[in-house]
């Protein structure tokens, strides 16, 4: 094997195991949103999953801290990887690869595992505020729950497929942003100004949408002030869409300039460092901040954080390990599962008597433990594997 194609795979395991980490790490986000401390709706009375007995902010803390990075690596991963099979296979390649993996497996669990989320999650509310059960099965009503990320993921990639094909018309259009690309990636400083700057567009142009919208569309997309998260549903929301595309996009283009992945080294633990400072900072003075400041530091919180964690993966996590491909095979099945026991395990300790910290520990532990277990004897050498997957894989992993 060339050296050229031996980096290639390295960059390439080592972006596939970050797409596996962002994927468990949904395990920790939602077993932290339980126990953090108790949001406007609920004060409402607008019961939502949370314990009410025992909650802390630094549970708060985590559920913020992961949302301002993980879901937004998750697109610029899916946008790599997509732009790899666009270009080293091809265009019909890459689409077919996209409906079996991405299409076929929201349809599927969407269909058989949404109204058992949905009624899970209704039990959950129900047993953590105490109050007197009142189920009912939701089989007409659409859960897209966790799942919206594959929904939204779906329609980004058929919308920018077809913006490559139309653009490809204009090789110039192409050269220039790969030359471009290039040059700014080269300069770690410029390329923390470029990328915020173009996040910070976004969101501009998320508000000027959000403005020339009418009202009742406006207050259904953005239901809180902006710059807060747009509201998922089934109809899409354009708000997300444009936000997410913007990630995807980038993604797409670091293919095209896969050789330079390895810049993302430099100052790697600085940028963690730089964007974890200044999220806590963020964090614990919202109030004080203007509408102007926070967008900004938003957008430069994700991208140092986004260097940061991509940089240290590319550095430690480039070579293959058996281990790591494991965890990678997981991922997804995980993904999709995780959400039932999230749901359930607070209700059978909702009155411990014990610090919400270890509340949220148990539910992580659990719901890992489970997990794991469930995909190694009933998925990994399954048809169900082969369906997430494109293939069965021995259970037994070499060490």
């Amino acid at each position: 094997m060339g050296l050229s194609k031996l980096q290639n795979n390295k960059r390439i395991h080592s972006l596939d195991s970050l797409r596996a980490v962002m994927m468990i790490l949904g395990i920790v986000l939602h077993s932290a949103v339980t126990y953090s401390p108790l949001d406007m709706d609920t004060r409402l009375g607008i019961f939502q999953l949370k314990d009410p007995l025992n909650s802390h902010i630094s549970n708060g803390f985590i559920v913020e801290f992961i949302h301002s990075f993980r879901i937004q690596v998750f697109f610029l991963v899916a946008g790599f990887f997509a732009s790899l099979l666009y270009y080293e296979k091809s265009p019909r390649q890459m689409v077919k690869n996209r409906i079996s993996r991405i299409l076929f497996p929201f349809l599927v669990f969407e269909t058989l595992l949404g109204p058992f989320f949905k009624l899970t999650k209704e039990y959950s509310i129900i047993k953590l505020n105490f109050l007197s059960d009142n189920l009912s099965f939701p089989t007409l009503k659409p859960f897209i729950g966790h799942f919206w990320f594959l929904y939204y993921l779906i329609i980004i990639t058929f919308l920018f497929t077809g913006l490559v094909i139309f653009l490809s018309k204009f090789l110039s259009i192409g050269k220039y942003f790969d030359k471009y690309l290039r040059k700014v990636l080269k300069y770690p400083i410029l390329k923390l100004v470029v990328f915020s700057f173009f996040t910070f567009s976004i969101y501009s142009i998320m508000n000027i949408l959000g403005d020339l919208m009418p009202s009742y569309l406006s207050n259904f997309f953005m239901p809180n002030s902006f710059p807060s998260e747009p509201r998922i549903t089934l109809l899409p929301n354009p708000l997300i869409i444009l936000y997410y595309s913007s990630f995807y996009a980038v993604g797409w283009l670091l293919f095209r300039s896969k050789k330079l992945l390895d810049s993302f080294k430099s100052f790697d633990w600085i940028y963690l460092l730089s964007g974890s400072l200044l999220f806590t900072f963020l964090f614990f003075n919202t109030i004080i901040l203007n509408y102007f400041q926070m967008v900004i530091l938003k957008s430069v919180i994700t991208w140092l954080l986004i260097f940061g964690i991509t940089g240290i993966f590319i550095r430690y996590f480039s070579n293959f390990s058996s281990r790591a491909k494991y965890i990678s095979d997981s991922s997804y099945w995980i993904y999709l599962t995780h959400m039932e026991f999230c749901y359930l395990i607070p209700c059978f300790i909702v009155t411990w008597n014990i610090p919400s910290t270890f509340k949220f520990l148990i539910v992580t532990i659990i719901t890992t433990i489970i997990c794991f277990s469930t995909y190694h004897y009933f998925v990994r050498n399954t048809f169900i594997g082969k369906f997430l997957n494109g293939r069965k894989y021995p259970r037994k992993v070499k060490i």
